[in-house]
């Protein structure tokens, strides 16, 4: 278990701080890619917060605190669209395909505004499962291992998903001549 998840679990809430103040921006855009709607987002990931403190005695159990916090997210977003839909079964596929990836890197301070617009364009494209997929995987750097597990998906099928995903995002940048077009190897 981490030092930070060690000091939570003795009651430290300035370590419980660090975590929040770390995860909750990230937690709340991977929320909104669920439920596409930022102030439910927002609430979604304060309570995910609220009871990560009340459960902190066990955080012990926690083998990857970042995961856990991405999937605890995932569910509680669901339960979100499940109460407010009076559904009983929501899935990552049935969602809807209005979230609007937007990012910030210092690589895209460095190139075009037109550019930018571009490749999140490319990004808005994708399935909603792709997006996440991809969100996760090359914004927070999470392994295909933990998607996986976040996502109830097999390794592959999330490897897969990010190959076709970045094929596909290639393929509109080429096109709008973002990037160049890869020369044949013949």
């Amino acid at each position: 278990m981490s030092e930070i998840s060690k000091r939570i679990e003795n009651d430290d809430e300035n370590a419980f701080r660090e975590i929040y103040d770390l995860f909750y921006f990230d937690l709340t855009a991977f929320s909104r890619q669920i439920i596409a709607d930022t102030p439910a987002a927002e609430d979604v990931v304060e309570n995910v917060f609220i009871r990560l403190w009340q459960n902190r005695k066990t955080l012990g159990n926690i083998n990857n605190l970042s995961a856990y916090l991405y999937t605890a997210t995932k569910y509680a977003s669901i339960n979100y669209l499940k109460a407010r839909k009076n559904v009983s079964d929501v899935s990552i596929e049935d969602l809807d395909d209005q979230s609007i990836y937007s990012f910030s890197t210092p690589e895209t301070h460095m190139i075009g505004k037109e550019e930018v617009l571009t490749i999140q364009k490319a990004i808005n494209q994708l399935p909603p499962k792709s997006k996440l997929v991809f969100y996760l995987v090359k914004e927070k750097g999470l392994n295909c291992r933990e998607v996986a597990k976040i996502l109830n998906s097999s390794v592959r099928t999330v490897e897969t998903q990010l190959y076709h995903s970045l094929k596909k995002i290639a393929a509109i940048l080429e096109e709008s001549q973002v990037i160049l077009p890869r020369r044949s190897t013949r």
